[in-house]
Order: structure tokens, then C-alpha cells, then sequence
């Protein structure tokens, strides 16, 4: 099983964990890492290939100009597609909120189930579990949740965990086109993996894994002004998706 693991780069220069990808790599060659540089107006690009000049399996990718998590992460996944034989590609936060090791947890349980179109980390905050979370960030996430799942009419916990891996069929469907919400492009991968492979496929091949450990960072892309608008984001997608996804919901119910 092959995986490529894309990390979104913007101005990292200065916190992007480099010992943390060095000692993961060094330990799990068989993992590979496309560092997905979008148009950081600091020396990321520089930091990015003094590490991947030391490690084959780490590849830098420049995006150009900045435009973006949601378009870097789609450039960056159509760049494996064409070019690599990954049999999944996901993306994770160059901050690391949610740690390398997850990976390879991730990877047991493809393995395990196997044929699994999509495995997303779920922030759960469980007995057992290290989550880090603001609590006036886990009150909105949890509201956020709600207003989803009733666009995608799926029992989803997280879509936005910033932690994702996806079968080659559910990337090619997630790239077709430009996704059109700039911070929940998440939403728009599920929409698309039930508007082009299917509802049921979706709820019986797609997997959220409550993730062992999750810490919030400090320095934060997310500003008051995303936060307020957040209503019209979903009012968006929901125009967008809403309509073709509950078509497919009820084919399958309907079917049953």
C-alpha cells in the first residue's frame, strides 16, 4: 500500500516542525510526503527543500502564487494523480495539530477494512484521548457539524480535521473541478464522493477515526471575519451540493 501524505504550506518558516518530519521519515520510509508550497512570501521554500534534499520520499511542490488552502491542496492532489502510482492521498496541517504517527494508525485501518474511499480524523473528545481544543471553537465546530450534515444528509462528526486520506477514485472525484469555498473545501470532498460514486458508497466506504491526539496551535489562519462568514459559506455549499446530494439520499433509502 502506498501513500502520499500532502502537507499545505503558507509561511511556515517559522513553525513548520522540520525535526518532527526528519524523525518520521527517517523511522517510516515506505510513507511519502509532497510539500505543497502556496506562494509563502517567507523562506518556506527554502526550509522545504533543505529537508527534501535528504529524504527521496519527500517531494516539494510549488504552487506559484498564493490562492489558497483549498486550490493548493487540489493542485497538489491532482499533481500525485498524474504523477505517482499512490494507491491514497490525503492531506495534513504543516503546524502537525494532528501528528505524523496518526498516519500510520490511519494506515491500519485501510488495511484492516480495506476499500475505503475516504478516512478522516474526528475530533472526539473522549476518555483516553489528548484533544487540545478551544472551547468557543468546539461550540461552533459543533454547530458547524449540524448545518453539514444536513446539507450532505450524513451522520458526519468532523469534516473539517484538517487530517484526510482518500482512495485514488475519491481524489479523482474531489478534483474535478475548482472547489468553490476556500476554507470548507471538506464539506465539498464528501459532497462529491455522494454526487459521483454514491450515497451508500459514501456511508459504507467512507470512515471517521477519533483521533488519539489533536492540539490546537496557537498561530491560527482562522480570522473573526471567516468565522463571520461562515453562514454564507454554507448557505454556498448548500445551494451548490444540497440538491444532487439529497437525490442520492433518498435513491438509496428509497431503494432499500
Amino acid at each position: 500500500m502506498k501513500i502520499t501524505i500532502i502537507i499545505p504550506c503558507y509561511n511556515e518558516s517559522e513553525r513548520l516542525p522540520a525535526a518532527d518530519f526528519r524523525r518520521f521519515m527517517d523511522a517510516h520510509p515506505e510513507i511519502s510526503f509532497v510539500m505543497a508550497n502556496d506562494g509563502s512570501r517567507d523562506n518556506t521554500l527554502e526550509v522545504l527543500n533543505d529537508i527534501a534534499k535528504d529524504y527521496p520520499q519527500m517531494e516539494v511542490f510549488d504552487g506559484g502564487e498564493n490562492r489558497g488552502k483549498a486550490h493548493i491542496v487540489q493542485a497538489a492532489m491532482r499533481h500525485v494523480l498524474d504523477n505517482t502510482d499512490s494507491d491514497y492521498v490525503g492531506f495534513f496541517d504543516a503546524d502537525l495539530a494532528t501528528p505524523l504517527e496518526e498516519i500510520l494508525k490511519f494506515k491500519t485501518v485501510l488495511e484492516e477494512k480495506g476499500n475505503l474511499l475516504l478516512i478522516c480524523g474526528s475530533r472526539i473528545q473522549r476518555l483516553g484521548s489528548n484533544i487540545r481544543r478551544k472551547w468557543l471553537r468546539h461550540y461552533f465546530g459543533r454547530t458547524f457539524a449540524t448545518a453539514v450534515s444536513n446539507i450532505l444528509c450524513l451522520p458526519v462528526y468532523d469534516t473539517q480535521c484538517g487530517a484526510k486520506i482518500l482512495s485514488r477514485e475519491a481524489a479523482a472525484a474531489a478534483i474535478q473541478e475548482p472547489f468553490i469555498s476556500k476554507w470548507f473545501f471538506d464539506v465539498e470532498i464528501f459532497a462529491r464522493i455522494i454526487t459521483e460514486i454514491g450515497y451508500k458508497e459514501c456511508v459504507d466506504r467512507c470512515f471517521e477515526y477519533p483521533l488519539d491526539t489533536w492540539i490546537e496551535k496557537g498561530d491560527t489562519r482562522l480570522t473573526t471575519k471567516d468565522f463571520l462568514r461562515t453562514p454564507v459559506e454554507l448557505l454556498r455549499l448548500n445551494k451548490k451540493y444540497h440538491k444532487a446530494v439529497k437525490k442520492q439520499y433518498e435513491n438509496c433509502i428509497f431503494a432499500v
